[in-house]
Order: C-alpha cells, then sequence, then structure tokens
C-alpha cells in the first residue's frame, strides 16, 4: 500500500481508495484471485498505517471490492460487519458458475452467448447485479456492465439496466465509472453511455477508478475518465468516508 500511496502523492492526488478483491463463496472457500477472507485483520492494519504515514499528504480511504454470489449474503455480513470500511464495492464476476471476466473462462462466455445469444447472457448478469444491490451490503456498483469485456454489446437489456438503477438509487449507492475497460478487450469505459445517460437522469452519484492492478496503473485515463463524466452534466464526483457519500465539486 506504501508504494501506492507514494505515487499517488507524486502525481498529485489528494485521495486514494484501497479495494481489493474479496471473493467468498457460499460454503466458505475463496477464489485464487481473491484476497484471503483469514488476512482481512492484516490487510486493515496496513491501511490504518499508511493512513498514519501519509497524514496530511493523502487521504487513505479503505474499502473492499466484494463478489456478489446467491448464498453468500449472510457469510459476508458476518465477516464484513467487524471492520470499519469507508465503503464497499458490490461486483459481480460469475454467472451460472462461469468467471465472466477471466481468461480462462473466456471459451465459457463465448459457448453460452453462442447457444442462447448476449442479451439473455446481459439480462442474466443485470438480475445478479440486482440482487446484489438488494442486499443492502455495498455502497458502489463496481463496473456496472464488465459483462461486455470480451467486446459483446447488448442489443436489449435496456428495462434491466432501469431496473438496476432503480435499485441503486432506492438504496442511496454510486455507480462506478471505470477506465479498467480501457485496458481490456472492450476497449470502452465502465459503464455504457446508455447507462450513464440514465444515471444521471436519476441523479445517481458517481465514483471514479482505475482497477489499478499495480502502481503503474493508478492514474490509468484519469482525465478521460473526468473527461467522461462532465460530457454527461456532471459537475462532482463521490467521495466515500465512513459509509456517507460527499460529493466533491470539479475545479
Amino acid at each position: 500500500m506504501s508504494d501506492y500511496c507514494e505515487a499517488a502523492v507524486r502525481k498529485g492526488f489528494e485521495e486514494i481508495a484501497f479495494t481489493d478483491h474479496l471473493t467468498v463463496f457460499p460454503n466458505g472457500s475463496s477464489s485464487t484471485g481473491s484476497l484471503d477472507w483469514l488476512r482481512l485483520e492484516s490487510y486493515v492494519e496496513e491501511a490504518r498505517m499508511v493512513s498514519e504515514k501519509y497524514g496530511g499528504k493523502l487521504t487513505v480511504r479503505l474499502g473492499l471490492e466484494v463478489d456478489y454470489i446467491p448464498g453468500n449474503e449472510k457469510i459476508l455480513e458476518d465477516m464484513l460487519d467487524s471492520y470499519d470500511f469507508d465503503f464497499l464495492m458490490g461486483s459481480v464476476h460469475f454467472v451460472g458458475g462461469i468467471c465472466i471476466d477471466s481468461p480462462s473462462h473466456r471459451i465459457l462466455v463465448e459457448k453460452e452467448i453462442g447457444k442462447n445469444g448476449f442479451n439473455k447472457f446481459y439480462s442474466a448478469y443485470m438480475r445478479l447485479v440486482g440482487k446484489a444491490v438488494e442486499t443492502g451490503l455495498f455502497n458502489v456498483v463496481s463496473h456496472i456492465d464488465i459483462v461486455r469485456i470480451w467486446g459483446f454489446t447488448p442489443s436489449d437489456g435496456f428495462l434491466d439496466e432501469q431496473n438496476v438503477l432503480r435499485l441503486v438509487k432506492q438504496h442511496g449507492m454510486c455507480i462506478e465509472v471505470s477506465s479498467r475497460g480501457l485496458r481490456q478487450p472492450v476497449n470502452s469505459i465502465y459503464p455504457s453511455q446508455r447507462i450513464m445517460r440514465k444515471t444521471r437522469e436519476l441523479e445517481i452519484s458517481l465514483t471514479v477508478g482505475t482497477d489499478a492492478h499495480s502502481v503503474e496503473e493508478i492514474d490509468y485515463a484519469y482525465d478521460s475518465l473526468i473527461n467522461y463524466v462532465k460530457a454527461f452534466g456532471y459537475d462532482s464526483i463521490a467521495t466515500i468516508s465512513k459509509r456517507r457519500i460527499m460529493e466533491r465539486k470539479f475545479e
């Protein structure tokens, strides 16, 4: 974490949020790409230490990106309530047992789409996102349409998106605008312009993130993210502390 903070200060950022990825299946096991839930204590402690170290130079927010998988709600609630996170991001990466953004599962995604079409796959994904929102566990929906990762675009699904966004509004949550997609085959910012227009219409707050998996990526296409947000009429982005959303105006 210290390396990321050093880079953030050097690049002129005033705030950074750590959102390591936590995947816990209903049986209590984790995926190989997940933070080990047994190490949550040390993760939280490291964030506290860098927050103290960089106090006055950089605001450090403690978060997690947490996978929603039907049936894991209770185990997540019990696990996460023990820690004082600034915010939790809810994400969906598994549809019918397929990890939608894993290169090793790409062939399974494409096989499913070839059999039933992308619209059906997209709807199944969006229904899971809606269920994640309804748990009330999360403050932010992370890369809401990452299901487009391999370059697919839905010709339908507008009603599914609307249903999810209305739930987001109802629960007082934010939507993440992420540059991760610019590093992936879809080559576009998440979410799509169609979702962004509805997000703006419903006056849903936005966070921005680069989903950095390395120090070099902490500001990946950051200016593009801000310009994308502004293009839809937003004059601020949300920052979250102790689960409270605050709007920060653009300078």
